[in-house]
């Protein structure tokens, strides 16, 4: 069984990540759509549905994970496109394609094994949705520290990101360099 403080921290948290990832994919539907099609993987006819329905399906995330009863649902569908991302870095990158923008934020950003173990971190917590929650009442404490860790988790994947980012155009610059 799992800690319901547990299940709050990572439900807000997997919120907000897909929150930022929806609003971004709406705020720049082209650059989006331009991100998908590099991955060379949808064939052209379907990829204005499928980068116009991603970002909906994100946003739908971030509302039902943080109903208890749709939780699980959400979750699991959660998992599923983090998969399905992750997939789609994985080809690419052993198609030798490591050089395209991963479409996962604002910055632009290099596909690399760190963006594969970082979906996995995050496929790990929304599976963790899926446990049985243990029955303890959640008192007034336990949502000041729910929002207080769902806050630090925010900016160690932000610090993170960033990290990521810098290694993986740091690489782009040695490989065509050396």
């Amino acid at each position: 069984m799992i800690d319901p403080l547990i299940v709050l921290i990572i439900s807000a948290s997997l919120a907000l990540l897909f929150y930022m990832a929806a609003r971004h994919k709406m705020s720049a539907p082209a650059q989006f759509k331009a991100q998908l099609a590099a991955y060379e993987l949808l064939p052209e006819f379907i990829l204005p549905a499928v980068s116009k329905m991603i970002p909906y399906v994100e946003m739908a995330i971030v509302f039902l994970i943080l109903v208890p009863v749709t939780r699980p649902a959400a979750a699991v569908v959660a998992a599923l496109l983090l998969t399905v991302y992750a997939l789609a870095m994985a080809v690419n990158m052993l198609r030798g394609r490591a050089n395209i923008d991963c479409g996962c934020g604002g910055h632009p950003q290099l596909l690399s094994f760190w963006l594969l173990v970082r979906n996995a971190v995050i496929i790990t917590g929304s599976c963790l949705l899926l446990a049985p929650v243990s029955d303890r009442a959640v008192v007034w404490i336990d949502s000041l520290f729910v929002v207080l860790m769902t806050a630090l988790l925010a900016v160690v994947y932000q610090l993170v990101e960033q990290l990521v980012r810098n290694h993986s155009f740091s690489d782009d610059r040695v490989d065509s360099h050396g």
